[in-house]
């Protein structure tokens, strides 16, 4: 009896704090903020090479910039470079150069994309608003050549991404009388080596805003931006070579969980955003972005993972579609603002003020503290959904024309099956439109080799109501209506 009254009250225990036995995640490590493996100063972003490789942007509010490396990253090892400490780095900026007269100091940057072959990317505020390469090779953090920058113009950067094509996104900070808040450029070998002004291939005129992080897909069929002055996420469809346009069929903006507290009150939105291409799931950091002087409190501080398709939480399990990392640190130490003491700290950064967020190749989840100096890594302990669109070849012999099949079943929920065959390799597009013509998803938009398809469509985030897909390649279009019914 006694056993049974415990498991009853750890269960009431569970469900009072929301903690799920099979849904939970941890922090594995945060860097220490310390003289042997810490920044030295703010941690604005990070970027993430692959597992337990990264670089640190340190950015001191509207001054200097330089990145910190990480090798086998753990709480106490791994850093590469060591600038200093505190008020000893207020001076410090790295420096993007050719090896000769051209150089571009580091300044007020605050965001950075790392990719697998180690090129760093950073969205930087020099006069020009330059996009700087770099690259860590051999435990440096060097400039190779052609020697890449990019000017993208009078606007301050706020958010950057790349595409594995290649292709490199950047986002303007405010867009108020701005009209090419998003640039699209092509990859860095197709540069123009002299003058770095080459014009970008696309451009979104986004409405009139504060606008901040910004993710793509693998494949750049899609952009998600942070909306920080009202407070949601966007995204756009399309390519960078047909260009962009508003997916309504996706939502999100922050609930009532995210409450404004503190005197004076916090300004909570997302910020940091990145997209998981293995599971289609985005992370979106929300938090209050440079928390006001004497209002300073650490009680928030969250990251969210959501639909790629639709906005909505991968969950109704808050354990597994909000990553609290505030609770977690006063979880672990008792206090918002301590690391603990003996093994602890080696978990916890504190302080928590959540700007950036990326993934490793194995879905692990990178975000850093700014006014903890740290970065952490987070684990998912069981096995996140998937949101993929799945898109899969069938099996047969080659078709000899092109078609569009109704789907099944009709109407459904959430899901049904679309399938078309094409005659001939070529560029694909099938997408999903409401009844006023607006574009609710994308489900193909890329070259497609002769043969037979079956692409699946989730519509969990959307309302029970008649829809129409419309397929199109160079050679052929035909559209169909199928129905949602909740």
């Amino acid at each position: 009896m006694r056993q049974l009254l415990q498991l009853a009250l750890l269960f009431v225990l569970m469900l009072v704090l929301g903690v799920s036995a099979n849904a939970q995640w941890e922090c594995l490590y945060a860097t220490w903020d310390n003289e042997v493996n810490g920044t030295g100063r703010q941690v604005m972003s990070v970027g993430v090479i692959k597992e337990n490789m990264f670089v640190a942007l340190v950015t001191y509010r509207a001054q200097n910039s330089f990145l910190i490396p990480y090798v086998d990253a753990d709480s106490g090892l791994g850093r590469k470079y060591y600038y200093g400490y505190s008020s000893a780095v207020s001076g410090i900026y790295q420096v993007w150069t050719d090896g000769g007269f051209d150089q571009v100091p580091m300044n007020n940057a605050f965001m950075v994309k790392a990719m697998p072959d180690s090129l760093i990317y950073v969205a930087n505020n020099d006069p020009d608003h330059n996009v700087l390469v770099f690259k860590y090779t051999s435990d440096t953090i060097t400039v190779v050549d052609p020697f890449p920058r990019q000017q993208t113009g009078a606007t301050s950067l706020f958010g950057i991404d790349v595409d594995n094509n290649g292709y490199v996104y950047v986002c303007t900070d405010t867009t108020t009388g701005v009209t090419s808040d998003l640039k699209v450029y092509k990859p860095i070998s197709q540069w123009t080596p002299a003058g770095h002004v080459d014009a970008p291939i696309t451009s979104i005129n986004l409405p009139d805003g504060v606008y901040k992080g910004i993710a793509v897909t693998a494949n750049g069929n899609a952009i998600f931006i942070s909306d920080y002055e009202n407070r949601k996420v966007i995204k756009y469809v399309g390519s960078p070579s047909t260009g962009y346009t508003l997916a309504p069929g996706f939502n999100w903006t922050i609930g009532p969980a995210d409450t404004l507290s503190g005197t004076p009150p916090k300004r909570l939105g997302p910020i940091g955003l990145a997209h998981l291409a293995s599971k289609n799931i985005l992370a979106v950091a929300v938090d209050s972005l440079f928390k006001p002087s004497g209002g300073i409190n650490y009680t928030t501080g969250r990251i969210y993972l959501l639909n790629g398709n639709t906005g909505a939480p991968i969950s109704t399990d808050s354990s597994m579609h909000m990553i609290d990392q505030a609770a977690w640190s006063y979880a672990v130490t008792g206090s918002y603002t301590e690391r603990g003491t003996g093994d602890v700290p080696g978990n916890v950064s504190a302080y928590a003020s959540t700007t950036d967020v990326k993934w490793d190749e194995k879905g692990y989840l990178y975000s850093q503290s700014y006014y903890g100096w740290t970065v952490e890594k987070w684990r998912y302990i069981g096995t996140l959904p998937s949101f993929t669109t799945a898109v899969e070849e069938i099996g047969g012999t080659l078709p000899a024309r092109y078609s569009l099949s109704q789907n099944y079943p009709n109407p459904f929920n959430p899901t049904t099956t679309i399938e078309f065959s094409l005659p001939q390799s070529g560029f694909v597009s099938l997408r999903v439109f409401d009844l006023l013509g607006q574009e609710i998803a994308t489900l193909v938009n890329e070259e497609k080799a002769a043969g037979s398809y079956r692409a699946t469509f989730d519509a969990s985030n959307l309302p029970s109501g008649t829809y129409f897909y419309a397929l199109k390649t160079a050679g052929y279009s035909s559209a169909k209506k199928m129905a949602i019914l909740k």
